[in-house]
């Protein structure tokens, strides 16, 4: 017979040798393989290109309008038509204008009669030089008012200011015409704008090269509606002072009417720009990240790592400086190159001792 101490303490042996049997079954730690997502690295010159929407503008291009108000009497131009220098544009009502314009040649004319007449009697004694000298200036007042009444005459036709192109004429004939008012908008070909606007987290990031954001390394490619074929543009001009609206600058480029393609005015142009030209460091390319990619778990708790995957299912450690947050991902750079597999997410639970296996997205999925 069985002792029944025996007896009872047969399910405590059981217990123990089931424990027994399940850590056996357990590997080590170090023996766990996680899937881990990796992403592999393009070239530093790929990244680095961007490019932002822009539009065509006339280099010479000039509001037409008259120095008076009036009835607009002749509009002898359209949009498209050719005009040259000095040719009349337009014509407004010149009544006023001629009617002060005779009134002025009557006073002086009197004026001069007077002067002449003050200078004989000079001569003979019969008026003092000061009744002399006020004729005189009397007669220089004339002149004056003569001559302003001339040019207001000349202010009611408005003339070309050189040769061009009619881009807009946005009145009609015989309408009342304001002060400044546009009559006719005029282009000169030849030479061409494309106005584009750079946020202000890419001019921050701009070495400055004798007092300007921009220096002569700045390389700008021009692509005009679906075109592929790219067009060099140099710098004209920039602003110094954001938009409200969207806290941009506006950097105007120019460049020569191209002979194999019509461009007009308000036509929608893509600028390219190389930012690898604009680093400080050239030896420092940025790189663009997910944020899940960068972890602060290693030794140093203010330094970032990322994750660079070896093969052989192994992990090492790569130092990176942290730069800004953009729509394509975190900007990092150290030392790592174009064609490194680096860990997608979930940096922050690795370590160099982790065995790791890449995840594939199954077929489906």
């Amino acid at each position: 017979m069985v002792p029944l101490t025996l007896l009872r303490s047969l399910p405590f042996l059981l217990a123990m040798v089931v424990l027994m049997g399940c850590e056996q079954s357990q590997p080590p730690a170090g023996d766990v393989t996680r899937p881990v997502k990796l992403i592999t690295l393009e070239s530093a010159n790929t990244a680095s290109q961007r490019q932002f929407p822009a539009r065509v503008e006339a280099s010479t291009r000039s509001n037409l309008s008259f120095r008076m108000a009036g009835e607009l009497l002749e509009l002898n131009v359209s949009p498209g038509q050719t005009v040259q220098e000095g040719e009349v544009i337009a014509r407004i009502d010149d009544q006023n204008a001629q009617s002060q314009l005779d009134s002025a040649r009557s006073r002086l004319e009197l004026a001069k009669s007077m002067l002449e007449r003050m200078r004989y009697t000079l001569e003979r004694g019969a008026v003092s030089q000061a009744q002399f000298d006020e004729a005189q200036s009397d007669w220089r007042a004339a002149r004056a008012n003569f001559e302003q009444a001339q040019e207001q005459l000349t202010h009611t036709q408005l003339r070309a200011p050189y040769d061009g192109v009619i881009a807009q004429v946005p009145v009609d004939n015989r309408q009342i015409v304001q002060v400044q008012e546009t009559v006719a908008v005029i282009q000169q070909p030849g030479q061409l704008d494309v106005v584009f606007h750079l946020p202000e987290q890419i001019v921050q990031r701009l070495p400055r090269r004798d007092g300007s954001p921009f220096g002569d390394a700045m390389a700008f490619e021009v692509r005009f509606g679906n075109s592929d074929k790219p067009y060099l543009a140099q710098l004209a001009s920039y602003t110094t002072q954001t938009s409200a609206q969207s806290l941009a600058y506006e950097v105007t480029l120019t460049l020569p009417q191209p002979d194999d393609i019509t461009l007009l005015d308000g036509m929608s142009a893509n600028v390219r720009l190389d930012l690898a030209s604009l680093q400080i460091d050239s030896h420092a390319p940025r790189w663009h990240l997910p944020p899940e990619a960068v972890s602060y778990a290693g030794d140093d708790p203010d330094q970032a790592l990322v994750w660079r995957y070896t093969g052989s299912d192994h992990l090492e450690s790569v130092p990176v400086e942290v730069g800004t947050l953009t729509s394509n991902g975190l900007e990092v750079s150290g030392e790592l190159a174009a064609g490194d597999r680096v860990v997608a997410a979930g940096a922050h639970r690795l370590t160099a001792d982790t065995n790791v296996t890449p995840w594939e997205k199954e077929q489906g999925l």
